[in-house]
């Protein structure tokens, strides 16, 4: 067993302190894993060769080094990962920058959560996927969304995320409004382009919620014996409501 020359000791305290300063304040499981690491550097220092070993093994990067374990009900909560992510000086959020063609970078209008992302590859393109439609008129009746060979015109759950991260409400009220569910809107907006020649998103917004989607969502919470503001704050349904002023 040969000793820690100066150097290896020097890197063996950072690589303590680094380890220890995550898990301290990570470990939310009655401290099992402080105690994990304190009996494993122990075991270290009182033979070299073995750290030397585990220091090769990992290639010395951390990513596959600090490992906690969790008791039930005592997960890592998101404020200690963020001071341990502070302790790291890794940031959890950053700015987005998209690409673009002209001059200045398209940057998200706030700072959004960052991480790795596993993408597979898509299989079959040319037999499933070079298809579109430009056609929206075959709709659901609960939801009054395009379905069926229509469905290519609807604006996927990874393209309003899109638009969310960087700040585009007006496209998300056109695109999840007028464009999408919401009849009266749509009327408006081909009276005024049939009209004027354009429109405007003032113009084709309703006063009330006429969304079928949520109509319907508010409708099953009404069911369910759930009170919901989504409409309004009764317990009837919109079509009970206008049927009763009728009366």
């Amino acid at each position: 067993m040969t000793p820690f020359t100066p150097a290896e000791q020097e890197k063996f305290e950072k690589i303590k302190k680094l380890v220890f300063g995550v898990v301290k304040r990570m470990d939310n499981s009655k401290q099992l894993n402080v105690k994990r690491y304190e009996d494993l550097f122990k075991m270290f220092e009182n033979n070299p060769d073995l750290f030397r070993n585990w220091e090769v093994l990992h290639d010395e990067s951390l990513d596959s080094t600090i490992q906690l374990f969790a008791l039930p009900f005592e997960e890592v909560r998101m404020p200690q990962i963020k001071n341990a992510a502070d302790f790291l000086g890794i940031p959890l959020e950053e700015y987005i920058y998209y690409r673009f063609n002209g001059q200045e970078p398209i940057r998200s209008k706030m700072e959004v959560p960052v991480g790795f992302v596993h993408i597979k590859r898509v299989q079959q393109i040319l037999s499933k996927k070079n298809h579109y439609s430009l056609d929206n008129e075959e709709r659901s009746l609960k939801t009054n969304q395009v379905k069926g060979e229509s469905k290519c015109a609807s604006l996927s759950d990874v393209e309003a995320f899109a638009l969310a991260a960087i700040g585009a409400d007006n496209a998300m009220k056109e695109f999840l409004g007028a464009r999408s569910d919401n009849e009266q809107a749509k009327l408006a907006m081909y009276r005024q382009i049939a009209r004027d020649g354009y429109t405007t998103l003032e113009d084709i917004t309703p006063k009330e919620i006429t969304s079928t989607t949520v109509n319907t969502l508010n409708t099953y919470l009404l069911a369910s014996g759930i009170r919901s503001d989504l409409i309004n704050n009764s317990l009837k349904t919109n079509f009970t409501i206008e049927q009763d002023l009728r009366k």
